[in-house]
Order: structure tokens, then C-alpha cells, then sequence
């Protein structure tokens, strides 16, 4: 029995492991502000740039000038940024000059701090300033959080560094430390944190190298506040700590960067054009301007685009609007985490925030959100349109809108219950493409949410072709279809699945346009060009309901509009407010108020979810097996187990498989996202033990 029960534990955490990737994506994109003439974007209209809230520091600025929808070179586009001080944080050491540069935070040099010897990374670099030397450092480490060492657990930098205790004198005053880089130890160095009159130079430890063209520069700094000489072990407690890249950013004149080369290089100042590099901005274009930044146009007659930044390392992002410093309304056009459709130019959310005194956005009306559907074009453009909305920053499907003097809108016509925000509810958009597949009557076509539309047969003459759609491996639909017949309409050649959604009838879900279809004598084929699917579990925006702060109050056939009812918000500083899923508040940790909206996107990776060891103690198992092993050595022991106990154990599995059914229910009615096929396989191997243990019959 406690093998089964830690069987059933093991599977549940790698469940709750895969689960928490569920929602993340494989990239963002961070936009700035719509252009349709030449623009200057700054970090207060671009995301991407490099920002510091607290200290307001901003360094980068970009201007495109436009001839005839040409950026001609050399000054089509000029790139600008200057270095700006920042304190460490860690304040003690000072501060030092930071650059943005191609939307990345990059280290340009230490500042001397009149009257004082703290500056200990200024002293002790020789070539304090690299930007003089046309190079920056990225910045990896810069925290004064406090953290203890000791002789056996080094503390890891990075970049393949590590800082050790080797050894702490009896009095605990000497603390002799060591700098390893991938192992070998690159420097050594004695200080005294805990003697009496201690300097900042007593206290911090640096490490100094030369890096390109700079000379003994500090890259590496900790700052130890006391050390500890114990029986057993040394300790020593590290509140500040610092590192630079030791690999330098060249960033000399002449220096090309894609469409971009750098013309100028100051102290403090980097200066890029498109010299050599004529960009005409057509339709439907997205151009690296340098890495980093890129351009995308519309596909539309109009010119319209933006510059944005494309983030693919795993993890948590922020994309934030622009700062406020006191009443303020965010749109698409100043907050890139609402939706927007550059092509079409809809955007439908709207968000107002009214300061009243004390810093207070007072309810009810202190924040108001509005959202209004807009008119959009399938991308299989023959169906017509739909009322497409925003919805706390997301994108969703209000309702089919009918086509005048035509039948090709197919989803319209057979949807009942034709605009789903009439009913308070609003449905994410899965699927909506053009794109041009074969299908087979041995490979269906793999939908969202469980789905797969499968060819069953077709007649000989392949004029009608018999379709299933599956979900979750259980036929919902069947319907016979004729793509290839004389004079086919675009109802038969459109295969559609409806059904009630939520309080509306008779919604299509799932659409499939086929282009022709083939009977062959090994095989039959169809060729899909047009899809559509709406998620079958909606989303409530009925009036009254709450979603944290905010509470739905108005909703019409195309408009929802939220404010916070019966919840004050004080933006004190430092703050970081959840206002609704998908939207918060962030606030600068100085006393003037300055505070924006932000969306968090999770990426996928390894740094996106917990590994199984990190969600919760592993099974009693040699650590290099793999999930699968344990549960499968798991069972073997159960098998091996006397009959009495075999039956008991028999006896719990068969409970818990009895409650798998409405575990099956419940899971129906929720949106399944990539990642969750290894979900079944686990719950398939918790099958597999209980079918093991049944054999003992």
C-alpha cells in the first residue's frame, strides 16, 4: 500500500510539473507605438528598451524618417543612446554609468563618489570607463541580498565563476577567499570584514582583469558584512554582491550591426544609422534593423508598422505600457500587452486610471476598462467575418457576423446563437488560418482541446467525402461533405461542427474549408485551405462577476466594461498590484509617484516550470532513474508482495480508477494546451499499475 500511495504521488508531482507549462509560449513579442510617417520611439513609447522604474533611467531613442515609405540611407533610421548613472544596489559602492544598447542593459563604466573611499569598484579599476575603449559589459549580478557561505558550499557566479571560503583565522577577522572560473582558480585574495574599523576595502572583495581593450577592470565584487570561525565550518555572510561579463560588446565605429553601423562613440554616447542600407517599408514586411530591433509592416495598402523586440529565452517577461505619473489611459497603441491586429489596425481595450489624492485610485471608477468588439476577416477570407475582442489583454470571439447578398458566410447562417457576448460570455479563438493540408484517411487532422477530424471514407467518384470529429479519442460529430462536385456551394465544402456553448445554442466551434478531395486505389486525400476553432469552455463576462480587483459592470451586445467596485487601490511605492488576470500595476520605489500597466508572458523552457525534484521530494528510488522507472520498480515490488496484500492494494487502485471518469468530465470542460499528451502517458502508466496488480487474480 505505500508503495502504490508513493506510485500515485510520484505521478501527481511530474502531473503538476507539466501542468504548470501549460499557457506558455514559445516567444513575445514586445511592440512599440504604431507609426504611419516617421516617429521617434524612447523607452517611455517601446517596452523593449531598457527602463529603470525606480530611478527613471532611460538611455535609448530611435527615429525613422520617411521618403516615399522609404527609410533611405544613411539617416532613415538613427539609433541614439547615452549612458545615465545608476546607484548599485548595494548603495555603499556608489554608482556607475548604464547603457541600453540594441534594447539590452549594458555596464559603461565606474563614477567616482567625491569625498569618499567606498567607491571601491572605481578605485581599484584602472580603465574605469570601457565605453571610452568603444566597448560596453553586460551587466549579470547586481543585488544586496544577504546570503551565507560557507567552507563547503562556494557561492556561483556566472559565466562559469564561483567564490569560496578557503580558509577564516581563529579570530574570525581573515577571511582568505578564492575566484574559480570553470574550476580553476583564477584569483586569490585575503580581507577582513569583521576587524575592528573596518574599511569598505577591509569588507569587498574584487576581482580585476583586463577585458578587451580595458584595462584591470573590476568585474567581479562581493561585499562581506561579517565572517564566523566555527568547530565544524567557516561562515560568512555576502550583502552585496556584483559582476560583469568578461566577454566585451564591440561597439567601435564602423561597426555593423544588420541594416545598422555605428558612426559615433563618446564617453558616454553611441550614435547608429542605416548607412549603405535603403529600407522600403512594403506591405507585410518584417525587417531586422539590428539585433534586438526589427520592424513590421501591415498587410494593408496604408503604411502602418511599429518597431518591436522578439524575447526567446525561457522564463517570465514583462511587457509593460507607458509610465504614468498621474491620471493616464492605456490603449494598444501605448500598452503592447493588449490585444492588436496590425494588419487590420483593430484594437478594442481601453484602460483609465484617475488619481485622486493620496495617490489613490479611488472606487468605484479609480480604474475603468472597456473593451468593444470589432468587425474581422477570417483568414480564409470566404467565410466573411466576425466580431473579434480583447478581453484582459487576450484575444477572443464575440460573435458571426452575416455577410450581405451571400451564403459562403457557413458559420454564420448555421450558428443559432450567432453573437455569444449577447449571452455574457465570449469564447478564445484556437485556430484561424489559410494554410493549404493534405489530409489522409490514415492521418486526421489534430485540432485544439482534444479534437482530431478524421477522414472516414470517400465515394468512389470523390465527390463526397464521410468526416468524424473526434475528441478525446470519442466520436462527437459526423458529416458528409462534397468539395469536388459540380458546382459545389461553400456549404459543401465546408465541413462545420456546432454545438451549445456555455447560454448559447447551436454554436460552430470547429470549421474546415476543403479544397477537393481523392478516392485512390491505396489511399484516399483531401485538401484542407481554411480552419477554424473556438475553445468549448467560454469565459464568463457576465455583469457582477469579479476578476480580482475589478468588477464587470455594463455588457452589451459588443462592448464590456469593468471598474473597481468596492476596492480602493493606494499606489504607495514599491508596490506590485494585480488589478485582473493578465493586467497589474507596478509602481517605482521612490517617493514621486510613477507607476505602469504590465502582462506577463511565460516562455517555455526549463526555467518556465518546476523539474519534478524542485516541486516536491522525490520517491525513495536511486536518484538517475527516470520517472518512468520508478513507477515501473515500483509495481515490480507490488507484484512481489504476499496475495493479502496484493488484493488490498488491488482493492485501493480499483477506487481510484472508479474515480478517473469524473476526473474525464471535469477535465472536458477545461482548455487542454500543448504539453499535455505527457499528462495521459503518466496517468497511462498509473493504469499500467493497477492492470499489473489485477494479474495477481
Amino acid at each position: 500500500m505505500k508503495k502504490l500511495t508513493a506510485i500515485t504521488f510520484t505521478s501527481m508531482v511530474l502531473l503538476l510539473a507539466t501542468a504548470m507549462a501549460v499557457g506558455a509560449v514559445d516567444s513575445v513579442e514586445i511592440r512599440g507605438k504604431v507609426a504611419t510617417e516617421g516617429a521617434t520611439w524612447t523607452a517611455d513609447d517601446f517596452a523593449g528598451f531598457y527602463y529603470d522604474l525606480d530611478d527613471n533611467i532611460k538611455t535609448e531613442e530611435l527615429t525613422t524618417t520617411l521618403t516615399d515609405n522609404k527609410l533611405a540611407e544613411p539617416n532613415g533610421v538613427v539609433y541614439t543612446t547615452t549612458a545615465q548613472k545608476a546607484d548599485f544596489e548595494y548603495e555603499p559602492w556608489g554608482s556607475y554609468n548604464v547603457i541600453g544598447f540594441m534594447a539590452e542593459k549594458y555596464f559603461a563604466g565606474y563614477l567616482d563618489t567625491p569625498d569618499t573611499t567606498d567607491d571601491v569598484l572605481f578605485h581599484e579599476s584602472k580603465d574605469e570607463n570601457v565605453l571610452s575603449d568603444e566597448q560596453v559589459l553586460q551587466i549579470l549580478v547586481d543585488n544586496d541580498d544577504e546570503r551565507t557561505l560557507t567552507s563547503g558550499t562556494p557561492l556561483d557566479l556566472e559565466e562559469g565563476y564561483e567564490l569560496a571560503i578557503s580558509a577564516i583565522d581563529i579570530d574570525g577577522n581573515k577571511v582568505y577567499l578564492e575566484l574559480r572560473k570553470d574550476g580553476t582558480v583564477v584569483d586569490s585574495k585575503v580581507i577582513s570584514p569583521s576587524k575592528d574599523g573596518a574599511t569598505m576595502k577591509d569588507k569587498t572583495y574584487y576581482y580585476k582583469k583586463d577585458v578587451g581593450d580595458s584595462k584591470d577592470v573590476v568585474i567581479v565584487a562581493a561585499h562581506f558584512k561579517n565572517a564566523f570561525r566555527g568547530a565544524d565550518t567557516n561562515l560568512a555572510t555576502v550583502d552585496g554582491l556584483w559582476q560583469l561579463s568578461d566577454t566585451p560588446k564591440d561597439v567601435s565605429e564602423n561597426t555593423e550591426y544588420d541594416k545598422m553601423t555605428i558612426q559615433t562613440v563618446t564617453a558616454d554616447t553611441i550614435i547608429m544609422n542605416n548607412e549603405d542600407n535603403d529600407i522600403t517599408l512594403s506591405k507585410n514586411k518584417d525587417i531586422t534593423l539590428m539585433p534586438g530591433i526589427s520592424i513590421r509592416t501591415a498587410d494593408a495598402d496604408e503604411l502602418r508598422y511599429y518597431i518591436y523586440k522578439e524575447i526567446t529565452e525561457p522564463g517570465v517577461h514583462e511587457i509593460r505600457g507607458d509610465v504614468a505619473t498621474g491620471t493616464y489611459t492605456w490603449d494598444a497603441d501605448n500598452f503592447a500587452g493588449f490585444y492588436y491586429d496590425i494588419d487590420d489596425n483593430i484594437k478594442t481595450e481601453e484602460l483609465t486610471a484617475t488619481i485622486t489624492g493620496e495617490n489613490k485610485l479611488s472606487e468605484p471608477n479609480g480604474v475603468v476598462y472597456t473593451t468593444t468588439a470589432q468587425k474581422a476577416d477570417f483568414e480564409y477570407e470566404a467565410w466573411g467575418s466576425y466580431n473579434v475582442i480583447g478581453f484582459m489583454a487576450e484575444k477572443y470571439f464575440a460573435g458571426y457576423l452575416d455577410t450581405p447578398d451571400t451564403t459562403d458566410d457557413v458559420l454564420f447562417h448555421e450558428s443559432k446563437d450567432e453573437n455569444v457576448l449577447s449571452d455574457e460570455q465570449v469564447l478564445q479563438i484556437l485556430v484561424d488560418n489559410d494554410d493549404e493540408r493534405t489530409l489522409t484517411s490514415g492521418t486526421p487532422l489534430d485540432l485544439e482541446e482534444g479534437y482530431e477530424l478524421a477522414i472516414s471514407a470517400i465515394d468512389i467518384d470523390g465527390n463526397k467525402v464521410y468526416l468524424e470529429l473526434q475528441k478525446d479519442g470519442v466520436v462527437v460529430d459526423s458529416k458528409v461533405i462534397s468539395p469536388s462536385k459540380t458546382g459545389a456551394t461553400m456549404k459543401d465544402k465546408t465541413y462545420y461542427y456546432k454545438r451549445d456553448i456555455g447560454d448559447s445554442k447551436d454554436v460552430v466551434i470547429v470549421a474546415a474549408h476543403f479544397k477537393n478531395a481523392f478516392r485512390g486505389s491505396d489511399t484516399n486525400l483531401a485538401t484542407v485551405d481554411g480552419l477554424w476553432q473556438l475553445s468549448d469552455t467560454p469565459k464568463d463576462v457576465s455583469e457582477n462577476t469579479e476578476y480580482d480587483k475589478m468588477t464587470i459592470q455594463t455588457v452589451t451586445a459588443d462592448t464590456i466594461i469593468m471598474n473597481n467596485e468596492d476596492n480602493d487601490i493606494t499606489l504607495s511605492k514599491n508596490k506590485d498590484i494585480v488589478l485582473m488576470p493578465g493586467i497589474s500595476i507596478r509602481t517605482a520605489d521612490a517617493d514621486e509617484l510613477r507607476y505602469y500597466i504590465y502582462k506577463e508572458v511565460t516562455i517555455e523552457g526549463e526555467e518556465a516550470a518546476p523539474t519534478p525534484a524542485e516541486a516536491a521530494p522525490a520517491v525513495d528510488e536511486t536518484e538517475d532513474k527516470t520517472a518512468v522507472e520508478k513507477v515501473e520498480t515500483a509495481v515490480a515490488e507490488e507484484v512481489n508482495k504476499t496475495e493479502e496484500e496484493a488484493k488490498a492494494v488491488e482493492e485501493k487502485a480499483k477506487e481510484e480508477v472508479k474515480a478517473e471518469p469524473e476526473k474525464e468530465e471535469e477535465n472536458k470542460t477545461a482548455p487542454q494546451a500543448p504539453g499535455f499528451s505527457s499528462i495521459f502517458a503518466l496517468t497511462g502508466l498509473l493504469a499500467v499499475a493497477y492492470l499489473v496488480l489485477s494479474r495477481r487474480d
